[in-house]
């Protein structure tokens, strides 16, 4: 327990070097990942080849994508005993969450929300990494070896609300929390679909709440109506897995008196930074990650300008290397110093994976929909490609679905999936239906992709988008539902 303690406390000292020296530990770092990686994955040494490793700089390494990294998965892994197959067989049974693969590995998946998931292995090690961060950078409270000691008497409560359990990132963190860290931390972990989550809130008496930005606006309505009393010794609140809007933000900070720290991070690199404690955006933690904001082309944009996506290195895990990773991010980074005193890089704010919603229900009452309950069904239909949710009235949707090149997608199989998410999140009064497309594309008036398109009046009562998508306009599949509302069709629809 002492060996974790230091080791956490010495990470205090990393976010206050100076950039030229964390700029020197991040490459040294990375030429140890490269080095080892390319002596142990067959796709990495073909990938590299004619890099001098003893002189290359980061720009000298290709960007890798979602699509090659699956597609050559075998080859990636630098453990020839974790296979692709053998991990989809793991992941298969619902009842393997939680437990470790091969007895030695953390596994968890994307959710598909930009496209078909990635599997992700990672050892125990970078684990603990993620734990020793937020207690020590993700933290609006002073840690050194009095509060450290402190909490081994006295740990520190910290709920936390999700969706459900399951193989997804955020689940897997806490699902694995390690021992050492558990002697600090009591954990309570509920889910938002809990019929008895106020109560038990209120009998916990949280010091730390984290969730989804949606779940944690939820419960900002919920003690402002005076059904949640979590004053005085909520200390700290932290948003995870979902882009915070400005509102959510107003609302949440409003309800509880506290600024929502606002953790930056993908399933690829869930350490890759952690909330600033007084400014908006969050602090990479770039002396075990690399997040380069780049345009189109991969060029950098300067700090202070949006760039088109971004490129993340994770300098930790070793098993599976994640190395100029692809991730069709909008991101600004910050270009002036942050008043909380780290010297770490900042991202003043995020503008891609935005949580787009659907707002559902009968007369005045709203409910919100976000995407993850599209995605969780999704995320198991290895044969898709992309999707797309389209809300045609307040009570339907109809998700399209564009499968990978070659594959014949099962349709009853996604059928399944839905119902079982609707149930979980008690969405059955929703009508879902599928169609499948042979490609899904951009909005032809913005140029983005589109994943939840609502052609219904929101909560706020704002207009319907103009641009209205034609449903069913080569299509070559059919869609499955056996309720079905009138509604407008192309003539060439699939839908039988």
């Amino acid at each position: 327990m002492l060996l974790f303690l230091l080791r956490t406390l010495n990470l205090k000292r990393e976010r206050r070097l100076a950039p030229e020296r964390l700029a020197q530990v991040q490459h040294r770092r990375l030429k140890g990942l490269v080095r080892r990686t390319i002596q142990r994955s067959a796709f990495y040494r073909e990938k590299y080849q004619g890099i001098d490793f003893d002189r290359f700089t980061l720009g000298d390494l290709p960007p890798t994508t979602k699509g090659e990294l699956m597609a050559n998965f075998d080859r990636v892994v630098t453990d020839p005993a974790v296979t692709r197959a053998g991990l989809e067989r793991f992941m298969d049974v619902p009842e393997n969450a939680g437990h470790l693969f091969l007895d030695r590995y953390i596994v968890s998946h994307t959710s598909g929300s930009q496209g078909q998931p990635m599997l992700i292995v990672q050892d125990q090690k970078s684990l603990e990494l993620a734990f020793r961060l937020q207690m020590t950078r993700g933290n609006n409270e002073k840690v050194g070896v009095r509060e450290g000691i402190s909490r081994l008497i006295d740990p520190v409560r910290l709920a936390v609300v999700t969706l459900k359990r399951g193989f997804y990132p955020s689940a897997t963190l806490f699902q694995h929390m390690p021992a050492a860290a558990r002697r600090y931390v009591n954990v309570l972990w509920l889910s938002q679909t809990d019929p008895d989550l106020n109560r038990r809130l209120n009998d916990f008496r949280p010091q730390v709440l984290t969730g989804y930005a949606g779940v944690l606006e939820m419960l900002a309505l919920e003690s402002e109506a005076g059904r949640l009393r979590l004053k005085p010794e909520l200390r700290q609140v932290v948003n995870n897995s979902e882009a915070l809007t400005d509102r959510a933000k107003a609302r949440i900070q409003s309800a509880f008196g506290l600024h929502v720290m606002n953790n930056y991070a993908t399933g690829e690199c869930i350490f890759l930074s952690n909330g600033c404690s007084t400014n908006a955006g969050a602090h990479i933690n770039a002396d075990w990650a690399i997040c380069e904001v780049v345009d189109e082309e991969y060029r950098p944009v300067p700090a202070g300008t949006p760039g088109q996506k971004v490129l993340i290195t994770n300098l930790a895990n070793g098993v599976q290397p994640f190395i100029r990773y692809e991730v069709g991010d909008v991101v600004t980074m910050a270009d002036t110093p942050c008043q909380c005193g780290s010297r770490l890089p900042r991202v003043a704010r995020i503008e891609g994976r935005a949580a787009d919603v659907f707002w559902v229900g009968e007369g005045t009452r709203r409910r919100r929909m976000i995407n993850l309950v599209f995605a969780h069904a999704i995320e198991y239909l290895r044969d898709v490609r992309e999707w797309q949710a389209i809300q045609w009235d307040r009570q339907r949707v109809v998700v399209r679905l564009e499968p990978l090149p070659g594959a014949v997608l099962d349709l009853s199989r996604a059928r399944q999936a839905i119902d079982r998410e609707l149930t979980t999140y008690n969405f059955q009064d929703v009508e879902v239906d599928f169609e499948v497309a042979p490609q899904l594309s951009a909005d032809p008036e913005t140029g983005k992709f589109r994943r939840m398109i609502s052609l219904v009046e929101n909560q706020a009562n704002k207009a319907v988008p103009p641009h209205r998508p034609t449903i069913g306009q080569g299509m070559i599949g059919t869609a499955i539902g056996s309720r079905r509302p009138n509604r407008p069709t192309s003539a060439n629809s699939g839908t039988r």
